[in-house]
């Protein structure tokens, strides 16, 4: 009798469970059939390894133990296919894709009936995108009459940049029957600094051929930037040219200062290449110090230091160059270098370059500085520019520090006389 009751007890107790678990059946049936199959997939995928770990230690000879857990690159095809950006769910970009896809001139009109600005912004870049790809004189026109304030610049500049990218040649004939504006600069520091990275030559042939003039002056520093990334040797020389031909010497200093940045040794080598070419002008040598200095400074004054007098780019004056950077970047360290330098025309023009940098902040340091200089004109006429920059500021205290400070008489009173009087 008791075992009966049992059975009926555990009975109801399970047709209970089953009434509370029925309505979650199928989501258990569910999550029972996904971890099966996922089951599979590493039961699957661990078979697989140990196949090809078999096949492998058949197939090729035995490798040394620490070489066995070394990592192997991801493939370029698995690495494209993981950061392809998806594609965008913006509805206003959509919108204007299909509109530029049906008629280009009457997107940018809807566009340019929106209220939002960055809105229009956006849309003109994506109809240019399309438009010009196909037509990029059309859509260039089209910019050129309608577009207006920012839009009318943003947009040129990408429509040029794609139409550089097939056809510069047409590019530039465009461009040349523009109106002289900031439009048609804009235009040309795109198509310079676009065609440069395709066709160098023929890029500052075209720009070496506008009229002078501040759209000449714009191209010429985009195409310049933009040719110092793939080849900093040839647009220094192409500077150089400039500057023998047109003037144009802050493209050349500006230039070879960015070159020495990036490598001073073939910086070097070009400026050689100028000095011997023109000797009177002395071409690139400051820039190629400056350049050199704000890159290592220490490095700069061991070069100079070993630079014999009968090398071209020597020169006494670029210690002074040399510190008017360093003591910006750090003045403790090139106080130091020079205490260490033996005195000297060089140490003379080191310690007026770096008087002159650092007068500003510490006039009183700077005119200690300048008080050691050895050569008498070049101590006076250092000595006379700080007091007089150092008493526009504080007069009471630059008196103080002649009154109290080692210098003849006679210097003092000459000095005296340059503090301005109330």
């Amino acid at each position: 009798m008791r075992c009966f009751f049992r059975f009926f007890l555990l009975l109801a107790f399970s047709i209970l469970a089953t009434l509370a678990v029925w309505p979650y059946l199928p989501k258990i049936q569910k999550e029972a059939l996904h971890f099966y199959q996922t089951w599979e997939l590493v039961r699957r995928a661990q078979k697989d390894t140990s196949i090809s770990a078999n096949q492998q230690e058949k197939d090729q000879p035995k490798t040394p133990a620490e070489n066995t857990s070394r990592r192997t690159l991801v493939e370029p095809e698995a690495v494209s296919e993981l950061s392809a950006p998806a594609p965008t769910r913006d509805p206003f970009i959509l919108e204007t894709r299909r509109r530029a896809e049906e008629d280009p001139e009457a997107a940018m009109r809807w566009i340019q009936s929106q209220n939002a600005r960055t809105d229009q912004l956006r849309g003109m870049l994506e109809v240019v995108a399309l438009w010009a790809a196909e037509d990029s004189e059309s859509a260039l026109l089209w910019l050129e009459s309608n577009a207006q304030g920012l839009a009318r610049l943003e947009t040129l500049q990408s429509g040029i940049n794609l139409w550089a990218e097939t056809a510069p040649e047409a590019a530039a004939d465009w461009i040349d029957g523009m109106a002289s504006d900031g439009s048609k600069l804009t235009a040309s520091n795109s198509l310079a600094s676009k065609w440069v990275e395709s066709d160098p030559q023929a890029a500052a042939k075209w720009v070496s051929g506008l009229p002078s003039g501040p759209i000449r002056h714009e191209a010429t520093r985009a195409l310049t930037s933009a040719w110092l990334k793939q080849d900093p040797q040839s647009a220094s020389i192409w500077a150089f040219q400039e500057a023998e031909f047109y003037g144009d010497y802050d493209l050349l200093n500006d230039t070879i200062r960015t070159f020495s940045k990036q490598s001073p040794e073939d910086a070097e080598a070009i400026v050689r290449e100028m000095v011997i070419a023109d000797h009177s002008s002395g071409a690139g040598v400051d820039a190629h110090i400056l350049g050199r200095a704000e890159q290592n400074p220490v490095a700069t004054a061991q070069w100079l230091a070993n630079l014999p007098p009968s090398d071209p780019l020597y020169s006494e004056e670029n210690n002074s160059r040399l510190m008017q950077v360093w003591a910006q970047s750090d003045s403790i360290a090139a106080s130091e270098w020079l205490s260490q330098m033996s005195a000297g025309p060089l140490k003379d023009a080191a310690i007026d370059g770096f008087s002159k940098s650092i007068e500003r902040f510490e006039p009183e340091a700077a005119a200690i500085w300048a008080n050691s200089i050895g050569e008498p004109n070049r101590r006076l006429e250092r000595l006379e520019a700080t007091v007089r920059n150092w008493a526009n500021n504080q007069p009471s205290e630059v008196l103080q520090w002649l009154e109290g400070t080692e210098i003849e008489p006679g210097l003092r009173e000459q000095l005296i006389r340059e503090i301005p009087r109330n």
